[in-house]
């Protein structure tokens, strides 16, 4: 089994979730972060005044996607996600997980996905 971690501009996150319901996908952890600026448009730097002070603020708003799956489907969810993405910038991946337990059934392994 992999886990597959995407983090994408708040920008492409709705082309991907939409992508990734077509493959047959609809388990997805999402979660707001804050990331350094993706890809290749940094666009306009943001301030932010704080007690007084002008800052520049190094990251922006983002989207952050997990996804457990098999390792047979790890390479189709991975090729939608960028595919999907387009040029919206972002970063995806994979990692191997070990073991999974569905809490409620008990199920472990593939079983639980």
């Amino acid at each position: 089994m992999k886990l597959i971690t995407a983090v994408l501009p708040t920008a492409g996150f709705e082309q991907v979730q939409q992508a990734l319901r077509t493959l047959g996908i609809p388990g997805i952890t999402v979660s707001t972060v804050m990331a350094p600026p993706l890809g290749r448009v940094q666009g306009t730097p943001r301030f932010e005044v704080y007690r007084g002070v002008r800052r520049q603020i190094a990251l922006r708003p983002a989207v952050r996607m997990d996804i457990v799956t098999t390792d047979l489907d790890a390479v189709d969810v991975v090729q939608v996600i960028t595919v999907a993405a387009g040029g919206t910038g972002g970063a995806v991946w994979v990692l191997p997980v070990d073991t999974i337990v569905r809490i409620r059934t008990k199920e472990r392994g593939e079983a639980a996905l």
